[in-house]
């Protein structure tokens, strides 16, 4: 499909630069056959009419194709939350049960075979509780937070690692549904272990199966780095990680950062827009799903994004060719 989508931008005629060119064509034939005084009258009379045309150079242009697949629908999700749960962290807890209550609620328009598990940071004193699933209330979502002890450890990667490679991260874990794991932090992350190498070590523990991460922090910009411990709690290890996953990192100092989870995860969202790699000739875009063309869509200049009037099935490709100019 994006060889046929390249060879249609490539082939597209100006019917109105065709149709000039024939003219033109024409009309010097019968001046030919008129004679040469004709010939000459035309000539000047020619010239008298030059500055009525005007002559463009098109510049050159490439061809370019965005693709994305809609992700297939969750059959079976696994999501664990692994939580700082040291001093600074207690006013948070109600804001984390929130969130999640909220991101239940959009999990169970996709599928109701998910579970959640609660985790310390603290490798050394490292709790769990769960999992949570559709039979359990709302309070019982809420407060698990609370329900964590309060430990002083701040090791996300570490903490998140041992879990998932122990008994209790063994029996937690269902071996083909998805996973998401989530990090809510207002420190740096303390472990030895680098960003680099944990999400790589991500990428091999899960790789028969679908899975992301989403990351809670204190970052540079947000509304606390000033004000907590001068700037030394920001999560730089932990911006990192997001930054490998391709995904902004959420400022926990955001006061609606509750609503996160909504919008937190690949595994969990419908894509009805296509980020373009390149600025396009704009009258040159084409959209197809699923080899289809398609014209219910707008392209928004601002953000150099085309968006879908409908959201495509689970599973659906979704292609976007238009022409760039070389400069």
């Amino acid at each position: 499909m994006i060889n046929w989508i390249k060879s249609l931008l490539y082939n597209r005629k100006d019917v109105k630069h065709r149709g000039l060119s024939s003219h033109v064509n024409v009309s010097l034939h019968s001046m030919i056959n008129r004679g040469r005084y004709f010939i000459i009258s035309s000539f000047f009379i020619f010239l008298g009419c030059q500055s009525d045309i005007t002559v463009t150079s098109q510049q050159e242009t490439a061809v370019i194709v965005d693709s994305i697949f809609q992700s297939d629908q969750i059959g079976e999700l696994d999501v664990l939350v692994s939580l700082d749960t040291s001093g600074s962290m207690i006013d948070n807890y109600e804001t984390v049960g929130t969130g999640i209550e909220l991101f239940r609620t959009d999990i169970e328009s996709l599928t109701n075979q998910y579970q959640f598990g609660f985790i310390t940071m603290d490798s050394n004193y490292l709790n769990y509780i769960g999992p949570y699933d559709h039979s359990s209330s709302s309070i019982d979502l809420m407060i698990a937070p609370s329900l964590l002890p309060s430990t002083s450890g701040e090791a996300g990667f570490e903490a998140s690692y041992i879990f998932l490679t122990s008994e209790d991260g063994i029996d937690f874990r269902r071996p083909d549904a998805d996973f998401l794991l989530f990090l809510i932090s207002d420190e740096e992350e303390q472990s030895s272990i680098s960003a680099q190498i944990f999400h790589e070590w991500l990428q091999e523990f899960f790789s028969d199966i679908r899975h992301d991460a989403t990351v809670i922090t204190t970052t540079p910009d947000g509304d606390c780095s000033n004000d907590w411990n001068q700037g030394t709690g920001i999560g730089y290890k932990y911006i990192e990680l997001s930054d490998l996953y391709r995904k902004d990192t959420i400022d926990i100092c955001d006061e609606d950062w509750e609503v996160w989870l909504a919008d937190s995860s690949f595994l969990t969202q419908m894509i009805s827009s296509v980020q373009l790699s390149q600025t396009p000739v704009q009258e040159s875009i084409i959209v197809y799903v699923d080899s289809e063309s398609i014209y219910g869509w707008s392209y928004d200049e601002k953000s150099n994004t085309v968006h879908l009037d409908d959201t495509p099935d689970y599973g659906s490709l979704i292609e976007v060719g238009y022409k760039v100019l070389i400069e």
